[in-house]
């Protein structure tokens, strides 16, 4: 259709999943609550059901609430379809999301019945889970080095090798980065959601809309960053600006932050995430937890406090992750969506 990719950005009409609840295994321990990144859960009647802050359960389809959940309580049933508009995906994907399949059993077979003929570096891929409830214990520098060189040791263009890290544990810092990467981000949301969606209230205005300056201002940032504008992104931003007390960095007790040099060859994001991403699996083998906070973006409103942090010219922020020991068995298995593929012989 003409002008297809012009239209329904703001909030385009989609079929979310479902949270699905075992109310005979649920013992109201509330880690679903605490993992969910859009903050959708609440417990009522000391069992887990959706808190309905917004006009539809948002749910990203992430699993966590399954991975934390000790008493396999939780089913997410179905995905986020939009069939129209700016953001159509129901013609992207065939089928819904499936467990991991490498031995091409091509069906559901549990994972520990073939776990045992995978390699160790197979079994952390497919377990690892972005972890958003941490210990209070600190990560010793001695496993904080063995991250980082898991990452010193990653492919680049050119062999250029473009990274610099800023490793956090200071607890005070920290909070001062999140309270300040916190600001920036409620100017984003005041922009581009609801006015009674800023607040979290559950539950929430069914009925809330955008304001005409807000659909326009929408409409004009997604030609600039997508990604960000994406409603499912727009629900994570505002969990985090929503309730005063959120913690983007989920209290962990390292933060670490991966920087680029802008000079760099090639693609220096795609270099950088190689290299954060072998730091995440070397984290995950070594027993510890790892989460992505690309929210670090805030702080591009502060030159002074970056350059007080070891953040100067030539390099720039490109994400960072928190760090820390999981509270609990976290890392488990997940479904996804399944792979699209052209196979070319």
């Amino acid at each position: 259709m003409l002008f297809e990719n012009h239209r329904f950005i703001s909030f385009p009409q989609a079929s979310y999943a479902r949270f699905v609840l075992d109310e005979t295994r649920c013992n109201g321990c509330g880690r679903c609550i605490k993992t969910c990144p859009i903050q959708l859960l609440m417990i009522k009647d000391e069992k887990a059901c959706p808190n309905e802050r917004y006009d539809d359960f948002r749910c990203i389809t992430c699993q966590n609430c399954v991975s934390v959940c000790p008493q396999d309580a939780i089913t997410i049933k179905g995905d986020y379809r939009v069939k129209k508009g700016f953001w159509k995906n129901a013609d992207l994907v065939k089928g819904g999301k499936t467990l991991p399949d490498p031995l091409f059993f091509h069906d559901e077979k549990p994972f520990e019945d073939y776990e045992h003929d995978l390699t160790e570096t197979e079994k952390v891929i497919y377990k690892r889970r972005s972890i958003r409830l941490y210990r209070k214990k600190q990560v010793p520098r001695e496993l904080v080095h063995r991250v980082i060189e898991a990452g010193r040791f990653a492919p680049s263009a050119g062999n250029n090798q473009p990274w610099k890290f800023i490793v956090i544990q200071n607890k005070d810092l920290i909070s001062e980065i999140n309270q300040k990467c916190k600001k920036f981000i409620k100017i984003v949301m005041r922009g581009t959601m609801p006015d009674s969606w800023l607040k979290k209230q559950t539950p929430g205005d069914k009925n809330a809309k955008l304001k005409k300056w807000q659909t326009v201002a929408t409409s004009l940032l997604v030609k600039w960053r997508a990604g960000d504008l994406d409603p499912r992104a727009r629900g994570g931003m505002n969990t985090v600006t929503s309730d005063p007390d959120y913690d983007i960095f989920l209290g962990a007790p390292t933060l670490i932050i991966i920087l680029a040099d802008k000079r760099g060859i090639g693609s220096i994001d795609l270099d950088t995430g190689i290299c954060t991403q072998n730091m995440v699996l070397a984290a995950h083998s070594l027993g510890l937890g790892t989460c992505y906070i690309g929210l670090i973006d805030g702080l591009m409103m502060y030159p002074k406090f970056r350059k007080s942090m070891g953040i100067t010219h030539p390099f720039e922020i490109v994400t960072s992750f928190t760090l820390g020991y999981p509270q609990g068995q976290i890392d488990n298995i997940v479904k996804r969506e399944q792979a699209r593929v052209n196979w070319i012989d």
